[in-house]
């Protein structure tokens, strides 16, 4: 049984003027040494005042300045003092707002007041206030029981939650959100939680399913991004882009390589083959001689695995008449969000704004933790983060000490009061490239009979190597047109026109990502052809194309030598 609860510091009047009392305090050396001083020089002052007491008068002075300036510095900078000024601010409070009970007192014919304050506690940390105030049916009680908004203009912050405690109610405010964010190189995984701010993380075990939303310019792909980035490194990601847009390019990255889908119809099948790996899941893990009941897969050294999909809407846009698609899609999402959390399948949506015309509400309710950046409207919130948050402000703050700030918004988890949030810092404009660290991170290879789910991937994983070898053989004998036209010093948009040309004529060229390779023999082509284009006068290229063609004796089909 716990005999003792730790509330934090009580606030009481000589509080309020704590700011007086600790600037008396800093400059009581400086009064010190200046009384030291003049009493030491007395009979000199005496018999001259005027100099030193010039040099006394400019010294006190300076001193109480210089005293100020320490005080007000330690109240911006240090916790003891923010939690002292924390103090005098709740002080003011209850005097100014008559909290307080008083009784008058008689003495030598004088009546004075004696004012005390209710018991009200104070905790506070870097990035959180923690208030109680006492109950137990005290005619301030109603008062003290919806205090939540008007702590939160007090303190600059967001009120995050009220509990009651035996005969207190204990309100919690985040504060020094701008402080709290953190540099996407901090932003990693611990166990089972992402660090989002030094103060805020999201534990997808706990809280099972991400919800993000975000209009357009206020930061929603860099949080995205971010975020892959993180879990990447612990985990395997399917990523779906129905958009074709930003995170379409991440195919070419090595631990995405066949993980990326923008078709509706892989988008689905992505789904479909995340389903059967679940089940398969379940099967080895109550088939595991490690099976215990209630355990997820953790506890079988299994990895988790998310899906991401960005703007979901516009995935249902793509379907919107093909109702067989609909329902299918439908079906293996719903299977994943309902079961997915114990067998380690957590899906990661992004949109707009969540609207229940393109996911149920009832299926939107099981995403517990909800993210916001930039600026919604207010239906936007309230889909969002749902009634708990019905009469939240949600500030619209574009700019904080007159530096523009991008990725601020909200966060909470499902059924909470939702939070000031700010995404993790990345600087782009200092030459990060989101491309290159992916780069770098290595490939967790897929184990375990559940990835049978994803046969192709297999099949291209154990030919790797082959593939490697065989485009080695292939940059021997071949080489990029850019390099070609480099060497000859030769116009692209010239080279890139003749070989449409001969692609008519039936010529192949090899392809490399976005590179176009040539054979010697293709150059060779590729400078006859240039060569005739320039004997008849630079008229026409189909013309010395074909003459070329014709004097090769390369005909439809036969283009590759």
């Amino acid at each position: 049984m716990k005999l003792f609860t730790y509330r934090g510091q009580r606030v009481r009047i000589i509080h309020r003027k704590i700011k007086g009392i600790t600037w008396l305090i800093l400059w009581f050396p400086f009064l010190f040494a200046i009384s030291i001083y003049t009493y030491t020089h007395l009979e000199e002052l005496k018999i001259y005042p005027l100099p030193q007491a010039y040099f006394i008068g400019a010294v006190f002075f300076s001193s109480s300045i210089l005293a100020w300036f320490i005080n007000h510095l330690c109240y911006e900078k240090l916790l003891f003092f923010q939690k002292m000024n924390s103090l005098r601010i709740l002080s003011r409070f209850l005097l100014e707002n008559n909290l307080y009970l008083s009784k008058k007192i008689k003495r030598e014919n004088k009546i004075s007041e004696k004012i005390d304050l209710p018991q009200v506690y104070l905790k506070q940390s870097p990035y959180k206030i923690e208030i109680s105030f006492i109950l137990e049916g005290n005619k301030f009680q109603d008062r003290f029981l919806n205090l939540g908004s008007t702590l939160e203009v007090m303190f600059n912050g967001d009120f995050r939650n009220k509990t009651f405690d035996k005969r207190f109610i204990k309100y919690e405010i985040a504060i020094n959100r701008i402080d709290s964010r953190i540099s996407i190189d901090n932003v990693i995984v611990k166990g089972s939680k992402l660090q989002l701010m030094k103060d805020v993380t999201w534990d997808f075990i706990e809280e099972p399913h991400l919800l993000i939303g975000g209009g357009t310019g206020g930061g929603k792909t860099v949080v995205l991004m971010t975020i892959i980035y993180a879990l990447a490194k612990i985990g395997f990601i399917d990523i779906c882009d129905p958009k074709n847009s930003d995170l379409a390019g991440l195919k070419k990255i090595a631990v995405f390589h066949n993980r990326v889908f923008t078709s509706k119809e892989d988008i689905i099948n992505c789904f479909k083959e995340n389903v059967e790996f679940m089940e398969m899941r379940y099967k080895l893990m109550s088939s595991s001689p490690k099976f215990q009941a209630g355990k997820n897969f953790k506890h079988y050294d299994m990895k988790p695995k998310f899906i991401l999909v960005d703007e979901w809407a516009a995935l249902m846009a793509k379907i919107d008449r093909d109702y067989s698609q609909q329902a299918e899609l439908m079906e293996y999402l719903s299977q994943l969000v309902l079961e997915g959390r114990q067998a380690g399948v957590f899906i990661i949506f992004a949109m707009q704004r969540p609207d229940g015309e393109f996911i149920k509400t009832a299926l939107r309710d099981n995403f517990m933790k909800r993210l916001s950046v930039g600026h919604l409207e207010s239906t936007g919130y309230d889909m969002m983060f749902g009634d708990a948050n019905k009469t939240k402000e949600f500030k619209k703050l574009d700019e904080i000490n007159g530096v523009r700030v991008k990725g601020r918004g909200y966060i909470a988890n499902n059924g909470d009061l939702a939070g000031e949030f700010f995404s993790p810092y990345v600087p782009l404009d200092q030459g990060f490239s989101f491309y290159e660290a992916y780069s770098q991170i290595p490939v967790i290879e897929f184990e375990g009979e559940e990835f049978s789910a994803f046969e192709e991937f297999q099949s291209q994983t154990k030919t790797k190597k082959e593939t490697q070898k065989s485009d080695m053989e292939l940059e021997t004998t071949n080489r990029t047109l850019k390099g070609f036209s480099d060497e000859h010093n030769l116009k692209m948009a010239t080279l890139r026109k003749i070989i449409y040309l001969l692609e008519e004529e039936g010529m192949t060229f090899e392809r490399s990502d976005s590179a176009i390779l040539v054979e010697p023999f293709q150059e060779k082509l590729l400078l006859e052809i240039l060569s005739q284009f320039d004997e008849d006068g630079r008229k026409s290229y189909p013309k010395a194309v074909e003459a070329i063609i014709n004097h090769h004796g390369l005909g439809q089909g036969q283009g590759q030598a």
